[in-house]
């Protein structure tokens, strides 16, 4: 293992955590809260892009453990977002 596989893969870890952590926060307050929300996701939606997050923690965990290339991973991680940003366009439009 190099130092700079456990580093990348560490950070595409944390930042697939942070995706994870906003969307399901958001899916708490949507159904658990009395926030009132001018705009709201569909719970499809919601549940999609936290199935993004963990598969964005298993491309992390291949990056740390070798099974992986570094530039792989981000552009897999890139991916997910991509795809994320286009489903909320679609979702808001």
């Amino acid at each position: 293992m190099n130092k700079n596989t456990i580093i990348n893969g560490t950070v595409q870890i944390l930042l697939s955590i942070f995706w994870i952590y906003h969307y399901a926060i958001l899916l708490y307050q949507y159904h658990f809260t009395d926030i009132l929300f001018a705009f709201m996701y569909p719970d499809w939606t919601l549940i999609l892009f936290i199935l993004m997050g963990v598969l964005g923690i298993l491309t992390g965990a291949y990056v740390i453990l070798g099974k992986k290339k570094i530039k792989t991973g981000y552009l897999q991680i890139l991916g997910f977002l991509i795809i994320g940003i286009i489903i909320d366009l679609i979702v808001i439009s």
